[in-house]
């Protein structure tokens, strides 16, 4: 999954998607941060995923690659509906997947 978003920071960009994802149920099992130039998605509930996407300038904005995923085996099982929520809170805070 490739992410695009029209900003200037890593943080910026956590901090839209993390708006977005305040009062929903999604919000409740996903952290997000930024570390350096990398955005590092969690999904904790009966274990931990982590997805880390590493930001390069693109366009004027950033484009996201994700650089590494370690899925835990109780959430293998859902890992396409995770994912497919996950792209809709993108796309909520202004993002692209590409």
């Amino acid at each position: 999954m490739n992410i695009f978003f029209e900003a200037s920071s890593v943080q910026e960009v956590c901090d839209k998607i993390q708006e977005c994802l305040n009062g929903r149920k999604l919000g409740d099992l996903v952290s997000l941060e930024a570390k350096g130039s990398e955005l590092v998605v969690k999904i904790s509930k009966a274990g931990t995923s982590t997805l880390t996407f590493a930001s390069s300038a693109k366009d004027g904005g950033l484009q996201f690659n994700k650089t590494g995923e370690k899925i835990a085996l109780t959430h293998r099982m859902f890992k396409d509906e995770v994912t497919s929520k996950f792209q809709q809170v993108v796309e909520n805070a202004g993002g692209k997947v590409v």
